[in-house]
C-alpha cells in the first residue's frame, strides 16, 4: 500500500485494513485539506481493492478528530469553490459507505464536526464509556451547518428529533447519551478494548439502534423555530434558520438532505455572520492558549466570602485547588458554603465527587491559611481604604514568593499597591459575576508587577477553566471601560426623554444579551453611579442616579429602577418600533464602546485589537456574529 503522511494503513491476517489517523505536525487530529486529499487517495485504493473489513482509529492519545481546520475556510473565494471542495469530500465519504465490507470507526475521545461527519459514513461507530468521549456537529457555532454529509446521515441514523437537535444546538453529546440516541452504536470500557469490539462488529456480533420515529415533525420544527426566533434574527445569524429549513423541506432522505445542505453550507460560508463567528472561534482558541502553563499554585486563600469571593473560592475548589476562605462575618462563610454545595450538586453529579470537592474548601475566619497560601485573591468591598488594609495585613502573614491578587473591578492597582512594602507582588484577577458561569477573567498588572506572577495568574485562570486576558492597570481595565460609557449614554438618552424600552429592544435586536437600561437596573443604580464616579459620567446622569438610589430606587434589587421588577423579570410594556430607527439607536449607543476599545488598544491596556474584541465577546456578551466590536466596526466601515 501507498505510504501516507497523515495516515497509516495496515492489513491483518484476516484481510481487514486498520486505518490509523495521525495528522503530522499537529498535537490533535484535524480534517485539514491536505488530510482530506490523502483520505481521498485511500478511499480510492480501498474502492479499487476492497478489504475484508475496514477499521479506522486514532494513533494520537488526545482526542479523536477535532473537526475541520477552520483557518482554511477563508481561502475560498466564492460559494462555487466551496461546493467543489465539498463534492470531493462527499465522494470520499460515500466510497467508505459503499465498500462491500463491514466498516468500523473507533472513537476514543472528542469527535466533532467533519470528523463525526466522516464517522457517520461507517457501518459501526464504537466509543469508550468515558467523559472524554463526545461526538457532535457544532458547525452552527461557526455560522454554518454540517456540509460533509452529516446533516443527511445523522437523520438516517438517529431520526429527525435527535439529528435536528444535534445539528441545531451544536452541543457535543457524551458517550452514554450518544449511545441512547444512536449517535454511537456500542461502548467499551476503555481504549484497549476498542480493537476487540471492532472485530466483534465485523463478525456481526454488534447491533445498531434503529432510528427513532418522530410522531409530529411539524410541531417539532415549529417549537424549535420559535425558540430560535426568540434568541436571534435571521439577518444576524442565518445558520439556525437554514438548518430548520433544511429539516422541514419535502423529500426527506439522505441524498436530498445532503444536496440541500451542500448548497446552504457554501452560501453560509460567505456570509458576514460566519466570518464573524469563525473569528470568535479563533479568538477563543488564542485566549485559551494564553491560559496554559505551569502556575505552581496549589493553595488559594480567598478573603471576602460575599457572592464574588465565595463563588471564586467554590470554583477554585471545584477545579482541584485547596482553598481557604476568610471573612470577618461568619454568616457570609456559611452562605458561601451553601452556594458551593448547590453548585457542586448541579455540576458534579455524584456524591463522592461533591464530598471530595467540599473537603478542599475550608472555612478560615481568622485567615490562618494565609501563611501557606501560594495565591491570595481579595474580594472585599470596592473601597480603596478597606482593600489597602487587607493587603497590608496579608503581606505580613504570607510567605515570600506568594502572589497577591485583587478582584477589584475598576480601582487602579497602583492605589492599592501603595499599602505594600513590595508592590511587585500585587496583580489583579478580575472575575465577572456570576463567577461559575461567565468565562472571562481580566489579569491586571502595573509597571511594578512581577512579570512571572502575571504569567502564573494567567495560567491559574486557565486552570479554573476561565479565559484569561491580560490588561494594564487603568480605570475600568477593558470591559468596564468599554461597557459603562455605552450604558451611561443610554441613561443620558432616557433622562432626555428617549423611550427606555425602545433603546433596550434596539440593542437586543442587534444581539446584546440585554439592553443597557435593563442592564443598569440589573447591576444596581447605586453601583452604576459609583462606577461612573471613577470612570466618568455626565453630571445629569450622575445627579439623576444619585437621586434615584437615595430614594431607595436601586433597580432590580429594590423592585424598581428605570423599570418595575417582579423578581428577576423587568415589567415593561413592549412597543413596536421602526427598524431603521432602532438601527440608528444601536449605532449611536455603541459608538462610545467602540471608541473606548480603540483607545485601550492605542494605550496598550490590552495586547491587541484581537484581545479587546475577545474581552468584549467574553465579558460583555457582544454578539458573536459580529466577530467583536472593533472587527464589526472595521467591516462596517469597509462596506458603508
Amino acid at each position: 500500500m501507498t505510504v501516507f503522511k497523515h495516515f497509516v494503513l495496515e492489513s491483518d491476517q484476516d484481510g481487514v485494513v486498520w486505518l490509523g489517523i495521525d495528522v503530522a505536525e499537529k498535537s490533535v487530529n484535524v480534517m485539514a485539506c491536505e488530510v482530506i486529499e490523502e483520505l481521498a487517495q485511500i478511499t480510492a485504493e480501498l474502492t479499487a481493492n476492497p478489504p475484508a473489513g475496514l477499521v479506522m482509529f486514532s494513533k494520537k492519545q488526545r482526542g479523536f478528530i477535532f473537526g475541520a481546520d477552520i483557518n482554511e475556510f477563508s481561502s475560498y473565494v466564492d460559494a462555487a469553490a466551496v461546493t467543489a471542495h465539498i463534492d470531493g469530500v462527499l465522494n470520499s465519504f460515500q466510497q467508505i459507505e459503499d465498500l462491500p465490507c463491514v466498516t468500523v470507526i473507533l472513537i476514543d475521545g472528542i469527535c466533532l464536526g467533519g470528523g463525526y461527519e466522516m464517522a457517520l459514513a461507517f457501518d459501526y461507530i464504537i466509543g469508550i464509556d468515558h467523559s472524554s468521549c463526545q461526538v457532535g456537529l457544532p458547525e452552527v457555532n461557526l455560522g454554518l451547518l454540517p456540509g460533509y454529509g452529516g446533516s443527511g446521515r445523522a437523520y438516517v441514523r438517529m431520526g429527525l428529533e435527535s439529528a435536528l437537535k444535534m445539528v441545531l444546538h451544536g452541543r457535543p453529546v457524551k458517550a452514554k447519551d450518544a449511545l441512547s440516541i444512536g449517535a454511537l452504536d456500542h461502548l467499551v470500557v476503555n481504549r484497549e478494548a476498542l480493537a476487540d469490539a471492532a472485530r466483534m462488529a465485523i463478525a456481526g456480533d454488534i447491533g445498531r439502534t434503529p432510528a427513532a420515529k418522530c410522531s409530529d415533525p411539524e410541531a417539532l420544527i415549529a417549537a424549535e423555530r420559535a425558540g430560535v426566533a426568540a434568541r436571534t434574527r435571521s439577518e444576524n445569524t442565518p445558520a439556525p434558520f437554514a438548518i430548520l429549513d433544511l429539516y422541514s423541506s419535502g423529500n426527506m432522505n439522505k441524498n436530498n438532505i445532503i444536496k440541500r445542505a451542500t448548497k446552504q453550507f457554501s452560501e453560509l460560508l460567505m456570509t458576514s455572520s460566519s466570518i464573524g463567528c469563525r473569528r470568535v472561534f479563533q479568538l477563543n482558541d488564542m485566549v485559551k492558549k494564553g491560559g496554559r502553563g505551569d502556575h505552581g499554585v496549589r493553595h488559594i486563600h480567598v478573603i471576602g466570602a460575599g457572592v464574588m469571593g465565595g463563588d471564586i473560592a467554590a470554583v477554585a475548589a471545584m477545579n482541584g485547588f485547596h482553598v481557604t476562605l476568610q471573612d470577618i462575618n461568619a454568616a457570609a462563610i456559611v452562605g458561601a458554603f451553601g452556594r458551593a454545595r448547590t453548585l457542586y450538586d448541579r455540576r458534579l453529579k455524584t456524591l463522592e465527587k461533591v464530598t471530595t470537592t467540599m473537603d478542599r474548601l475550608v472555612a478560615d475566619p481568622e485567615g490562618e491559611g494565609l501563611a501557606a497560601a501560594d495565591l491570595l485573591i481579595e474580594a472585599v468591598a470596592e473601597v480603596p481604604a478597606v482593600k489597602k488594609a487587607v493587603f497590608a495585613d496579608a503581606e505580613k502573614r504570607m510567605k515570600p514568593g506568594s502572589i497577591m491578587a485583587t478582584n477589584t473591578s475598576a480601582i487602579p492597582l497602583e492605589d492599592i499597591a501603595a499599602a505594600l512594602d513590595d508592590p511587585s507582588r500585587l496583580i489583579g484577577m478580575h472575575f465577572f459575576n456570576p463567577v461559575p458561569v461567565l468565562p472571562l477573567v481580566e489579569i491586571i498588572y502595573t509597571a511594578a508587577s512581577n512579570a512571572d506572577f502575571v504569567d502564573r495568574a494567567m495560567f491559574v485562570g486557565g486552570a479554573l477553566k476561565k479565559q484569561p486576558i491580560r490588561c494594564k492597570s487603568s480605570p475600568g481595565f477593558l470591559v468596564n471601560r468599554a461597557l459603562l460609557p455605552y450604558v451611561f449614554k443610554a441613561i443620558d438618552a432616557v433622562i432626555d426623554g428617549a423611550c427606555a424600552d425602545m433603546i433596550d429592544q434596539a440593542l437586543v435586536r442587534f444581539g446584546m444579551p440585554m439592553g443597557p437600561i435593563e442592564l443598569a437596573d440589573q447591576v444596581g443604580l447605586d453601583v452604576c453611579h459609583d462606577a461612573g464616579v471613577v470612570l466618568g459620567i455626565s453630571e445629569k446622569s450622575r445627579n439623576h442616579l444619585k437621586a434615584m438610589f437615595e430614594a431607595g430606587t436601586l433597580g432590580r434589587k429594590s423592585g424598581s429602577g428605570f423599570y418595575k421588577w417582579d423578581g428577576k423579570k423587568a415589567l415593561r410594556a413592549r412597543g413596536d418600533y421602526d427598524d431603521a430607527a432602532m438601527d440608528a439607536i444601536t449605532l449611536d449607543l455603541l459608538a462610545p464602546l467602540v471608541a473606548e476599545c480603540r483607545a485601550a488598544v492605542e494605550e496598550a491596556v490590552v495586547d491587541s485589537s484581537d484581545m479587546a474584541d475577545a474581552a468584549c465577546l467574553l465579558g460583555i456578551g457582544f454578539p458573536a456574529y459580529t466577530g467583536g466590536p472593533l472587527f464589526w466596526d472595521d467591516r462596517r466601515g469597509q462596506t458603508s
